[in-house]
């Protein structure tokens, strides 16, 4: 019989998708509801979340071990545990910047996060940054399970395209931690300099009512609040810049920022801060990275740079993978075994 993968989950975020998600059937478990799962099915290899991030670790230690104990006493080969690990903030800075009782409840969540990092046999790193992180908390190379990088890049989603009008694209959380405003404040130079650009503003949050005030008195800014996906796939396919300052937070670092992924599948070139995890592979390839400590000074001559390129969308497309990232990890990590007896 086909090995069979089954997604387990406890709870959904804001951006939990029913649709999409339906495609591959996940199972809603409450903690003991998924240790019964571990108990009565037979497991090859589990993929936890990764041991830095969130509030895990206890669940997942208390699934391997009903998984491991199942597979002892029908002698079974036990299961491999993997993880795809992209987490790029330091614990020990999310601590100091906690009150005291949420500080002390946040170490009673991770007391557990040494034994599940001693049992995990394979980790996939999405990012440099996450790997450095890891290496950080956990030690060196000889304490750290079969490991390999595989940046969090896409594939593209269409080819052959030639050069694109000056529209720069801001999309997702129009907040300070984004850099929104930051974007705000560089577009009357980039306006100025480029008298041909555009600016797109597409997401919602605390910075809407900005957004839509700026494109009442200026006719080339356009603002789309939480539109629909394919909408917003549509805009992705014709602007030539994405711009993501990204400011990290006493709590926050930009793990990757989708809206760098999607604008690199279509083709765009990519303003953003050091703070994404992908930051040496996008400044490595021709992209624009600023230190975030002085993104106020720079964005506007940095804006003006991409959206006066003569870089086209192919030439983007070609430093991109065969293999969607995400993909090419689930594959590397699981390649040993199936991930579930059918």
């Amino acid at each position: 019989m086909s090995p069979r993968p089954v997604i387990l989950y406890r709870r959904t975020r804001y951006d939990f998708d029913p649709v999409l998600a339906e495609s591959t059937k996940p199972q809603r478990k409450s903690f003991w509801g998924a240790v019964a799962f571990a108990l009565s099915t037979d497991i090859d290899v589990i993929e936890v979340n990764e041991p830095l991030s969130g509030d895990s670790s206890l669940p997942s230690v208390a699934f391997v071990a009903a998984a491991r104990l199942r597979s002892a006493a029908r002698h079974r080969e036990r299961p491999a545990v993997t993880t795809y690990a992209i987490e790029n903030l330091d614990p020990a800075a999310t601590v100091r910047h906690l009150p005291v009782k949420a500080r002390w409840r946040y170490r009673l969540r991770h007391l557990t996060t040494p034994l599940l990092w001693r049992w995990v046999d394979r980790i996939a790193y999405g990012t440099s940054a996450a790997e450095a992180l890891y290496t950080s908390v956990f030690g060196g190379p000889a304490r750290q399970p079969a490991r390999a990088l595989i940046q969090a890049l896409p594939t593209p989603v269409r080819t052959g395209e030639g050069p694109r009008d000056r529209v720069i694209l801001f999309l997702g959380d129009l907040s300070e931690r984004k850099g929104f405003p930051d974007v705000l404040s560089a577009w009357p130079d980039v306006r100025a300099a480029v008298p041909d650009a555009r600016l797109v503003i597409i997401g919602r949050g605390v910075g809407a009512d900005d957004a839509l005030a700026l494109a009442e008195t200026d006719e080339r800014v356009t603002v789309l609040i939480d539109p629909p996906r394919a909408e917003i796939a549509h805009v992705l396919g014709e602007v030539k810049v994405v711009a993501l300052p990204s400011r990290r937070r006493p709590l926050w670092r930009e793990q990757v920022g989708l809206p760098i992924v999607e604008g690199l599948a279509n083709g765009c070139l990519i303003v953003t801060t050091g703070e994404t995890g992908i930051a040496q592979w996008l400044s490595a390839h021709g992209h624009w990275v600023l230190p975030e400590a002085s993104v106020g000074e720079d964005l506007p001559a940095a804006l003006i740079a991409a959206v006066t390129s003569i870089r086209s969308p192919v030439e983007v497309h070609a430093a991109l993978p065969p293999v969607d990232g995400r993909r090419a990890a689930q594959e590397w990590m699981h390649r040993a075994r199936a991930t579930t007896s059918g």
